[in-house]
């Protein structure tokens, strides 16, 4: 370690070494901030699809029930009138969540079938079900919508935990080499520290 001993300024030693912690700090920032984002994105994927998901299911069991009511001839529309206010509950909290533009518009298309399928009773059975299946189908394209936009979240989360892995990697090298340098700089100053010799008397 002879090169310590050249070190003449201690104090730009020293501007390095605090400049070095600086970026320590600033690493640990974005450290930081990418723990953040990774639960947002977990927060986003419970909130906004795991539980979308769960609604829509709900959705699809109910009007399955409305088609049976529809092909059992002795069925009253007491019944269907029944299962499509459970159906409107569950689309008023699946609609508080959050939407992607496509998926925006397939839930305005749903809640315009949904309409219909009320306002329907007059209809004929055939009509009916028709407006029954072309929800089933926006139902199913809402829950096909959920996969994709999870796996998007999943793919976000693991790049930005790669990510904060590899720049807290950085920041405990970092700390290694701060470290070293500063063991040499002590050990260099120790042994520029001359011995005062008490001179002979002869």
């Amino acid at each position: 370690m002879k090169w310590t001993y050249s070190i003449k300024n201690k104090m730009l030693a020293s501007g390095v070494l605090l400049l070095l912690c600086l970026l320590v700090l600033f690493s640990h920032y974005i450290d930081r901030d990418h723990t953040q984002k990774v639960k947002n994105a977990i927060s986003t994927l419970y909130e906004d699809r795991l539980i979308a998901e769960v609604y829509i299911q709900k959705m699809t069991a109910f009007v399955y029930q409305i088609k049976a009511e529809l092909q059992n001839e002795n069925s009253k529309q007491s019944n269907i009138y029944f299962l499509l206010d459970e159906v409107k509950i569950i689309n008023t909290a699946y609609l508080k969540t959050k939407f992607t533009p496509l998926e925006q518009q397939k839930a305005d298309t749903l809640l315009m079938t949904l309409y219909k399928m009320e306002m329907g009773s007059h209809l004929d059975k055939n009509t009916q079900l028709a407006n029954a299946n072309t929800t089933l189908n926006l139902l199913d394209e809402l829950s096909a919508i959920q996969l994709a936009e999870s796996k998007q979240i999943m793919a976000a989360a693991e790049t930005l935990y790669l990510s904060g892995k590899t720049s807290s990697q950085f920041v405990f090298a970092l700390i290694i080499l701060i470290l070293l340098v500063l063991q040499a700089l002590v050990f260099a100053s120790k042994t520029l520290v001359v011995k005062e010799v008490n001179p002979g008397h002869n």
